[in-house]
């Protein structure tokens, strides 16, 4: 670790839990890297500053020993019970509308079964239903 307390925590900088594996630090390591890259886009002092907590981070997290003397201060100064914060990133769903399940067929044995006409609860069942009772018998 560097000398002076990290302005971000190494974990959030990466955009990982905690309990990351080596290869998933390694991954997002490389990933911001290849963003925040000044040949990637234009610097300046605020690039510049991320690309620097990127890379301290890395070489903290990085190294088994440094990431367990990183992890002994965290706990530490973080108070009990104090919840910890994971980035999330949100998707849109505007586009998506909301489909119904596929309802059974109307078919003259529906009513003759019991289960038939009751509301199927499991989704798979009621794809199952939509199945069997959609195929016509020969007459």
């Amino acid at each position: 670790m560097s000398g002076s307390r990290p302005s971000r925590d190494h974990y959030t900088v990466l955009g990982l839990r905690a309990e990351a594996s080596p290869e998933q630090i390694t991954s997002a390591y490389r990933t911001l890297i290849r963003t925040l890259h000044p040949d990637a886009r234009p610097s300046g002092p605020r690039a510049d500053t991320e690309l620097a907590e990127v890379i301290d981070a890395y070489q903290t997290l990085h190294d088994p020993l440094r990431r367990s003397a990183y992890d002994a201060e965290r706990d530490q100064k973080r108070p009990a019970g104090h919840p910890v914060r994971i980035p999330v990133r949100v998707r849109s769903a505007a586009g998506t509308a909301a489909r119904p399940y596929p309802q059974p067929a109307a078919h003259s044995r529906t009513t003759a079964h019991p289960a038939a006409s009751q509301p199927y609860e499991d989704p798979f069942d009621r794809l199952m239903a939509w199945l069997l009772y959609s195929i016509k018998s020969p007459q």
